[in-house]
């Protein structure tokens, strides 16, 4: 099994290649071409249905890629099943969240922690255990006997995130984490998330909400018409009106 420790180096972080994604003969995505570099956080921006989650899908393994190649430190991962790219240090937050709702917050942190455990064996300074979740969240000090489905969406949202950092990643892929939370959820979310970026962890993320979007990231790209219609630095997509109202509708 690969292990995150031994994936070769490279200037490009994450490098997507010429990607054609979609689903069996429908073509979503045509000719995706980006990379990202340690350390930054990159936001992927689109109207609702150009494809984004289906791009996420096709970096994390999910979904298998048509043409391109997605590489990760300079190794091809496209043809690898998604464990493999989590052990490998890729950790992805649907935007389903997927937490286990029959169990309680405990017992899906436990969950976690014991599959990375299993996968690899993390560097030590690298290591998220329960108390480094804690005092990241520490609302989940209080709520660790309680089962999924009596959690907020925010608390939900949250326990998601804290699940992925336990599995230690160098890459951390984010779905739409804000869809649904309240204005006060959404502005803890992006307090912790500018902490994690602060600590140099890599990030991708797709958003609707675009204010929070460019506050978080260094990088953009628009999707739109099955290609990237724009990419480049968020300061500078901010003074883009023309593009926001193309693409984005803002």
């Amino acid at each position: 099994m690969l292990d995150k420790n031994d994936a070769p180096q490279s200037d490009d972080f994450l490098q997507i290649d010429g990607v054609y994604a979609g689903y069996g003969e429908t073509i979503i995505l045509r000719d995706i071409n980006f990379s990202l570099t340690q350390g930054q956080v990159l936001t992927i921006l689109g109207r609702n249905g150009v494809g984004k989650s289906t791009l996420l899908k096709s970096i994390i393994g999910l979904l298998p890629i048509a043409q391109g190649e997605v590489t990760y430190h300079g190794q091809r991962i496209n043809h690898l099943p998604p464990y493999q790219l989590a052990s490998m240090g890729i950790a992805y937050v649907p935007e389903t969240r997927d937490i286990f709702s029959s169990l309680s917050v405990r017992e899906n942190l436990a969950i976690a922690q014991n599959l990375n455990q299993n996968l690899s064996q993390a560097p030590e300074e690298a290591t998220w255990d329960v108390p480094k979740i804690i005092a990241l969240f520490p609302w989940l000090d209080k709520r660790m006997h309680h089962g999924g489905t009596e959690l907020s969406g925010g608390e939900q949202q949250m326990l998601a995130i804290a699940r992925a950092l336990l599995m230690n990643p160098r890459l951390l892929i984010l779905d739409e984490p804000t869809e649904g939370l309240a204005p006060i959820i959404v502005t803890q979310l992006q307090e912790i998330l500018g902490t994690l970026k602060q600590q140099g962890l890599t990030m991708l993320l797709v958003e609707q909400n675009f204010h929070f979007a460019t506050k978080l990231a260094d990088q953009a790209i628009i999707l739109g018409q099955s290609q990237i219609q724009w990419q480049g630095d968020c300061q500078t997509l901010l003074g883009q009106q023309k593009i926001q109202m193309e693409w984005l509708g803002i």
